[in-house]
């Protein structure tokens, strides 16, 4: 009946990825509501390849509403894959693959954007001075040139988020499980360190681990503790890597200078939807974040630019086409 049914993105990727598909002759539906209700992904019966985002998430019971549609392949269009139950997939048959990379540059360019805005007060000056406000009492800023930035993992982003930050920082330091001991020499301010010296030495603090369960709620009450005073964070990787309760109890105690979340626990309800008329009523930990000045929430856009949505987009087309066996499969881009 037909190749691929995209789960509506709510993002450009919808566009960019029903047109690669239909420039090389394949049929494309995209999905009417947003949601992964029961009732949206029938409306794949029919179709090869379901194509999904970190916005959407398939759980466990309704692969068997894919066996009885047919469906051969789930095409995430990200690196994470976390959203679709890989286990019961397999069990059915039914394969899965991912963008295992695409322009690490982007979200290690706004992770260092996110750092400069907190520690330059740029996003404080900005709303006072649309109200002719023009007072600079509270807005005195942070050096970066003596300071040192931690990385908390050193995959692809990680790496190009250190090479950013390199230049502006008095030094880096960086923790991995497994640390690429070449790559760091290639950084003359750079060191890697263990996860408690890095957490009790950075002034700045970027995230760029996966979410695993030895990564789940990695920063904590106790994370917060060993940290520095006026310390800023950033997490651009996944949201549930920061334990919000104890964030919020961190900046109670104006132990943290400023935040900067793009992904944050439970933002699948939000991200990409404006929910200005509902407000944070059904979450009273992100009411209460959206109310600190010092705290910047945004809508898991650092992956979002014009390089990135084209390898996305390129890489979505190559994946299905090896499934057709019309191209070499790039079995790391296959999870099951």
């Amino acid at each position: 009946m037909g190749d691929l049914y995209i789960l509506n993105t709510r993002c450009q990727l919808t566009n960019t990825i029903q047109k690669a598909f239909e420039d090389k002759g394949y049929t494309v539906k995209i999905s009417e509501e947003s949601g992964v209700t029961d009732e949206n992904l029938r409306g794949a019966k029919g179709f090869t390849a379901i194509c999904i985002f970190v916005n959407k998430k398939i759980e466990p019971r309704q692969v068997d509403i894919l066996k009885e549609n047919g469906n051969k392949l789930i095409l995430h269009c990200s690196a994470g894959y976390d959203n679709s139950p890989t286990v019961e997939l397999k069990e059915a048959g039914i394969r899965a693959a991912r963008v295992p990379s695409y322009s690490p540059g982007s979200i290690a360019e706004y992770a260092v954007t996110q750092i400069m805005a907190l520690a330059k007060n740029t996003h404080m000056s900005y709303v006072m001075t649309k109200k002719a406000d023009f007072d600079i009492t509270s807005l005195q800023c942070l050096l970066l040139e003596n300071k040192t930035c931690g990385v908390i993992g050193t995959g692809l982003i990680g790496k190009k988020t250190a090479q950013k930050i390199s230049g502006l920082v008095e030094k880096v330091v960086c923790f991995d499980v497994y640390p690429d001991k070449e790559w760091i020499q290639t950084l003359n301010n750079a060191e890697y360190v263990d996860m408690d010296t890095l957490l009790r030495s950075s002034d700045f603090i970027t995230i760029h681990v996966p979410l695993l369960p030895q990564t789940h709620h990695l920063i904590n009450k106790e994370s917060f503790e060993k940290m520095k005073d006026d310390v800023v964070l950033v997490n651009t990787s996944r949201g549930e890597i920061v334990h919000i309760p104890s964030l919020i109890e961190a900046l109670e105690s104006k132990k943290l200078w400023g935040v900067a979340l793009d992904v944050f626990e439970g933002e699948k309800k939000y991200i990409f939807h404006d929910k200005s008329k509902e407000g944070f009523k059904d979450n009273p930990d992100l009411a209460k974040l959206a109310t600190f000045e010092h705290v910047i929430l945004s809508s898991h856009i650092a992956f979002y630019t014009d390089q990135a949505v084209e390898q996305i987009t390129a890489k979505t087309l190559s994946n299905y086409e090896g499934f057709l066996g019309k191209e070499e499969m790039d079995n790391k881009a296959f999870i099951c």
